[in-house]
């Protein structure tokens, strides 16, 4: 038989090839003062292995040459397009990133009907400290006059500079003090009922100079008809006939632009007032809705269809909450577990019942004590912030390191030694001027993260 001698050919290539990969194996060999190379078949193709593996396993392995094997590489997580230039940003926790869509959505029609902020807090933002300054620039910057909600009677009402306030002969009811299922607290926690001869006198703040009130409400409840007394500008005096009504209802004063407003309840039987809003049609309100005491956790005591009957009238776009302060203690050495679970309850029924608001907790500020002979951060800060910061991841809203912005450990102590003062020598709570600073981060923050918004594709 004819012999084929085309797979002859292919027999012989094939083992000398085998000859060869198998030589690559062998060590070099020396013979005196030669020296045979070792012999390397693939020699070229390995000096091109890495390049390869980079080509080929960019996003999930890669060839380590010195190790001669393929070692998984984790791929980078996706650059935020806008990162934060200086530190001081919102993390928004939501799925889409978008927890103020609607609050920013709503400052592009300021000038055509109101944006309403809600500022719940404690002690560290009663007196407008800080809320009026932040109230202040968004005014300047979106339109508005007036200082919003304000209730009947408050403790501050002397030290708070942004609307003059007196009152006298009012029962007072709150989420921190004395409570009845015969008077639901109102929006910030609070209820009042009057006494006989009882009174309350607001006018506007003394600057700027000449200042007047455009509109002004009253919210209240009361089972029978009730006679309302009102002056006016010390001159013009009023008698009017609130209507009977089972649910919170908002009666606006028959007046011209007032200096001041000075009310009473002449025959009060079943009413139970709530405060006034002093507001215009148009422009940015921030509702300081600050309560001594409260944790915050008091608000799950406010009823929840008063909450929706406010927001039927007041409409927020923007609820603020600073808390934790009444929490934490020099000595306390918790988790805050507790904390968290309770507030994650709290939050999750706020975004309940204003599904159409944005929501954005704002971290506890910094504290400090006296620690071993010398003043500085208190430890428990640390594990309330952890604490916050979670309670946001959980619920899926904004969260506002407030403890970062103001610069971090010790802070508190360089506010309260700074000339002149930021903070009080109580190593807790911030003067005016302290207040406009932190007041300056968070609309920073907010602008920023409005600009963020601004440039997404989708806004």
């Amino acid at each position: 038989m004819p012999v084929n001698q085309l797979q002859k050919s292919l027999w012989l290539s094939l083992m000398a090839i085998a000859a060869l990969l198998l030589t690559a194996l062998l060590p070099a060999i020396h013979l005196g003062s030669y020296t045979l190379k070792k012999v390397d078949l693939l020699a070229d193709i390995k000096a091109d292995a890495p390049v390869m593996a980079g080509l080929l396993f960019a996003d999930s392995i890669a060839f380590d040459p010195a190790r001669d094997s393929v070692i998984e590489v984790i791929p980078e997580a996706p650059k935020d397009p806008y990162p934060c230039p200086n530190g001081n940003c919102l993390e928004d926790f939501s799925p889409d990133k978008s927890t103020l869509k609607s609050f920013f959505r709503a400052l592009k029609q300021a000038n055509r009907k109101q944006v309403r902020i809600a500022f719940y807090g404690d002690s560290f933002i009663e007196g407008d400290v800080l809320c009026g300054s932040f109230r202040d620039t968004l005014q300047a910057l979106y339109g508005g006059r007036g200082v919003g909600f304000v209730p009947i009677a408050s403790e501050v009402a002397q030290y708070r500079t942004s609307i003059q306030h007196t009152y006298s002969n009012w029962e007072g009811y709150s989420i921190v003090g004395k409570q009845s299922a015969e008077v639901p607290l109102g929006i910030s926690g609070h209820a009042f009922v009057p006494a006989p001869e009882n009174e309350a006198e607001f006018k506007p703040a003394r600057k700027p100079a000449k200042q007047k009130f455009d509109n002004i409400s009253l919210f209240y409840k009361s089972a029978a008809e009730t006679m309302l007394h009102y002056v006016v500008n010390d001159t013009l005096e009023v008698n009017d006939t609130l209507p009977a009504t089972d649910h919170l209802n908002r009666f606006i004063l028959k007046s011209p632009a007032a200096a001041s407003v000075k009310l009473s309840f002449t025959s009060p039987d079943s009413v139970v007032a709530y405060g006034l809003s002093f507001d215009t049609k148009t422009g940015v309100y921030v509702d300081n809705l600050a309560m001594r005491g409260n944790s915050g956790i008091g608000l799950y005591a406010i009823d929840t269809t008063q909450l929706k009957q406010f927001n039927q009238y007041l409409d927020y776009k923007l609820i603020l909450l600073q808390y934790g302060l009444n929490v934490v203690t020099e000595t306390d050495s918790t988790d805050y577990t507790w904390y968290e679970t309770r507030m994650v309850r709290v939050v999750n029924r706020l975004k309940q019942i204003f599904p159409n608001t944005a929501i954005v907790l704002i971290g506890i500020s910094d504290r400090a004590g006296n620690l071993n002979g010398k003043i500085q951060t208190i430890p428990a800060i640390a594990r309330m912030r952890k604490a916050q910061r979670k309670i946001a991841q959980r619920t899926q809203i904004a969260y506002w390191d407030l403890y970062t912005a103001m610069g971090g450990e010790n802070s508190i102590v360089k506010f309260a030694e700074a000339k002149p003062p930021l903070a009080a020598k109580d190593f807790t709570h911030l003067t005016f001027l302290g207040g406009r600073r932190l007041a300056k981060k968070l609309t920073d923050a907010l602008l920023f993260e409005q600009t963020r918004y601004d440039k997404k594709p989708d806004s």
